[in-house]
Parts: structure tokens; C-alpha cells; sequence
């Protein structure tokens, strides 16, 4: 699972991410509002947001995700209590408003609860993609070889399904920045199609899209 932490409290940052890691998940973390924005569409699988940050403070970086992700959780950090900004949180679309101070483990909770829900994305002849494990499985549920990236991709499809993502968010999911060009990103394409069914995955002038039965 990826995270995105926008949170300009350096002590309480590393705090964040070191118990993250020891959890197995992958932490971005970003002290300026302005270049989370930038980075919003690299397929997280959950938000924790500040609201008082350098440059773009962490409601209006909701309001942008919201304008494109409605669905991915968000939660808010914030010493700021006033019953007014806590209403414009939720307002703008948080899933959940955590009080600073706060102990860690209620960020665990809240994360473990909003964010571990089983998943099942269902293709031709029941071929299956479980989200949380990132295993696909054929018709009797026995597992089919992924790669990494491979996984990677048809994980970040598997989150808006139906709805394209864009070729330069891809490259900086799955590639992790590194530029590959279209050439790389329509060979791991090709090979997804040949173990999902080609006609769930489907491509226009911005992107590729995931077309589901649900």
C-alpha cells in the first residue's frame, strides 16, 4: 500500500513513516502543499493531510483530489480544532478528522480501517485480481504469475475503474520516475491484456483505462 503524508513537522513526519515501514508500506512524503499537488495521481492508496503547510494548505490540496479521486480515503491531521474547519473538512470530502496531538496508534487505526478492505476486480472466465494482495487468479482460484510491474500497473487500473489514467501517471507509479517512453508502457500493456483479456484494458489520447463487470 502506498501513502501519501503531507505533514511539515519534520520530527512527527519521521515519527509516521518509521511506523509505516514497519508495517510493510510504502510512505511519500511531502512538507509543501504545492509539490504534493504535483505528485496526487501516482496511485496512492490513502491521503494524511495537514492543513497548515507551506504554500497550499491541506484542505485545498483535498478539494484537487477530490476534483479527480472520489474514492481513495483521506484522513486530516490537525491542531486546529475549531468546529467550523473541521466541518469544512469533512465538507471537502476527508474520511476522517485526527486532533493533534494524537497518538500514533489511532493514525494506525484509522488507516488499518479505512484502507484494508478486501478488494475484487473480476474479468473474463472469472479471472480475478485481489487488490489488497495483488494476486490474480484464474477460474479455480489458483494464482497466475505476476511481475512486479506488472503487478504495480494493474493495481493502479484496479482503483479507478473505468475512468483512464493518464501515460505520466503510470510512468511515475510503476517506473517510479523513471522515464520509459510509450514504447516500455504499451509492452507491459500487452502483456496484461494476454492475462486479464485484452478488452478490459482500453486506451484513448490520454491514457488506458480498466473496463470491469462491476
Amino acid at each position: 500500500m502506498k501513502i501519501l503524508l503531507l505533514e511539515d513537522n519534520i520530527s512527527l513526519a519521521e515519527i509516521i513513516k518509521e511506523m509505516f515501514k514497519e508495517k510493510g508500506l510504502n510512505v511519500d512524503w511531502f512538507e509543501d502543499g504545492e509539490e504534493a499537488l504535483y505528485n496526487i495521481t501516482n496511485g496512492y492508496d490513502c491521503f494524511i493531510l495537514d492543513i497548515n503547510v507551506p504554500s497550499l494548505d491541506g484542505l485545498n490540496l483535498l478539494k484537487e483530489i477530490r476534483s479527480r479521486d472520489k474514492t481513495t480515503p483521506a484522513i486530516i491531521i490537525s491542531s486546529n480544532i475549531e468546529f467550523e474547519t473541521i466541518k469544512k473538512a469533512y465538507n471537502t470530502g476527508c474520511n476522517d478528522f485526527l486532533k493533534k496531538p494524537f497518538y500514533i496508534y489511532e493514525l494506525e487505526c484509522k488507516v488499518d480501517l479505512l484502507c484494508n478492505k478486501e478488494e475484487e476486480i473480476i474479468f473474463c472466465n472469472n479471472i480475478s485480481y485481489n487488490l489488497k494482495e495483488e494476486i490474480l487468479y484464474d477460474k479455480n482460484k489458483n494464482s497466475i504469475k505476476l511481475t512486479q510491474k506488472e503487478k504495480r500497473l494493474l493495481t493502479l487500473l484496479c482503483k479507478t475503474p473505468n475512468i483512464a489514467v493518464s501515460l505520466d501517471a503510470i510512468e511515475q507509479y510503476v517506473w517510479e520516475g523513471e522515464i520509459v517512453g510509450i514504447s516500455g508502457i504499451r509492452s507491459l500493456i500487452k502483456r496484461i491484456r494476454s492475462k486479464v483479456c485484452k478488452e478490459f484494458i482500453q486506451t484513448d489520447n490520454y491514457g488506458y483505462k480498466l473496463i470491469t463487470k462491476k
